[in-house]
């Protein structure tokens, strides 16, 4: 009992501290992307929500699902040596392949057809992903020590310099690209900041040039990386193909009801995040395998009961929100129904971030990857079908489904591989 009341009070630490930094983590970023709305107007919103999906998308692919390797395996190791080579080998492996998707971004942006004003602010966006691959990783190395009063205060910050410099950025008539200027001039403070916290904990990567480890680190983060990016293709690249078809406009309004969905799934995001390191010490022993399977029943009807409410209260008040975060009704009154839609798919979201989870402590990523790959290649043959007749509705819908699929695939598997212990 001693050793399940401590897990739970690391839970509950961590879920705490997760939800009250990334709660005004989140609220500062819809604080940005409202005061973008409500100067650059649908079009510039657009154009900013388009460029952050690419970089997005080049992001998921530079990461290679060494982040959530890196926190897994870290939280296994329970050695400190050890737990500095893994951070030494991943860093220089991420930083590598942050410059090579940078360097994508910049040949994407000369030969794809987007409007010329977001083409020329991808090379701009791509810089992010030089400063996201070490805040990652170091994250991901303070979230496994459970830790996460540390990486949510410090992510916190990051978003709250990034809101402060982009306010005169706007008012000086910047545009989006002062507001990503800003952006990447948070992030290396962000990076500082988690080197500091590091040396205070002589943590410091011993860093080593072992290609033979980078390959193994590889081997066991590609299903981590496939499933990251069908997420990030199933659940944004509706948006770039809005943009090449229907223009930023379109986007704008889709993305405001995007964005605001996607801001109110904050709470089974932080809970999850909070819970993986738990859960993956839990699963290293045949008796905490026992205790993940109560945590995951107790969890199935939390998580539904949440969703539902959310659900019903964001298809409610849907009109009020869009107005009271985006200003003027008649500039994003077209971003209601894509939301009431979107907001339909909350119950599905937060079983489907619980199964997923569970599998990944389990040791059966593969089976995410199968079932993201699966849903991706629906989304997006539905999308090229949808778009071209029904526009930012018509991803709406498709998303809708697609996260009912999601669900539908992977709380089954988490169940049954439960059940195998």
């Amino acid at each position: 009992m001693k050793g399940e009341a401590r897990s739970l009070w690391r839970i509950g630490k961590n879920t705490v501290a997760l939800l009250s930094a990334q709660a005004w983590a989140r609220l500062l970023s819809m604080v940005l992307v409202a005061l973008v709305a409500r100067v650059e107007g649908a079009e510039g919103l657009g154009r900013y929500l388009l460029v952050l999906t690419i970089v997005g998308i080049a992001g998921a692919l530079a990461d290679a699902g060494l982040n959530i390797y890196l926190t897994r395996e870290v939280a296994r190791a329970g050695d400190t040596t050890r737990e500095r080579e893994l951070l030494g080998t991943v860093l220089p492996l991420k930083g590598g392949l942050a410059i090579a998707g940078a360097s994508a971004l910049v040949v994407l942006a000369a030969v794809a057809p987007f409007p010329p004003a977001t083409a020329s602010l991808i090379p701009l966006g791509g810089l992010l992903l030089l400063t996201e691959a070490p805040i990652g990783a170091m994250r991901a190395f303070v979230n496994a020590r459970q830790r996460m009063e540390v990486s949510s205060v410090i992510d916190m910050v990051i978003r709250l310099v990034a809101l402060l410099a982009a306010i005169p950025a706007l008012n000086a008539e910047l545009g989006i690209g002062g507001v990503l200027a800003c952006t990447i001039g948070a992030s290396l403070l962000g990076i500082v900041a988690y080197v500091l916290v590091l040396r205070r904990w002589q943590a410091r990567p011993h860093y080593q040039w072992s290609p033979g480890a980078w390959r193994t680190c590889l081997a066991e983060s590609y299903p981590f990386a496939v499933t990251s990016i069908a997420a990030m293709l199933y659940a944004r690249f509706d948006l770039v193909l809005l943009g090449l078809w229907q223009g930023e406009v379109a986007v704008g309004w889709y993305g405001a009801a995007y964005k605001l969905w996607e801001t109110m799934g904050m709470l089974p995001a932080s809970l999850f995040d909070a819970m993986f390191p738990e859960m993956s010490r839990l699963s290293s022993t045949r008796q905490g395998k026992e205790k993940l399977r109560r945590l995951f029943r107790a969890s199935t009807w939390l998580m539904l009961a949440g969703g539902l409410v959310l659900a019903l209260l964001g298809a409610l008040l849907a009109d009020p929100l869009l107005s009271l975060i985006y200003g003027s009704q008649e500039n994003y009154a077209a971003a209601v129904l894509p939301f009431q839609l979107l907001v339909g798919a909350s119950p599905a979201m937060f079983l489907y971030l619980l199964s997923g989870h569970t599998l990944y402590a389990l040791d059966r990523q593969r089976r995410v990857t199968a079932a993201m790959l699966l849903v991706g290649v629906v989304n997006i043959t539905l999308n090229l079908i949808v778009i071209p007749r029904w526009g930012y509705i018509g991803c709406a819908a498709v998303a809708l489904l697609s996260e009912w699929l999601l669900c539908g695939l992977l709380y089954p598997q988490a169940r049954r591989a439960l059940a195998a212990y």
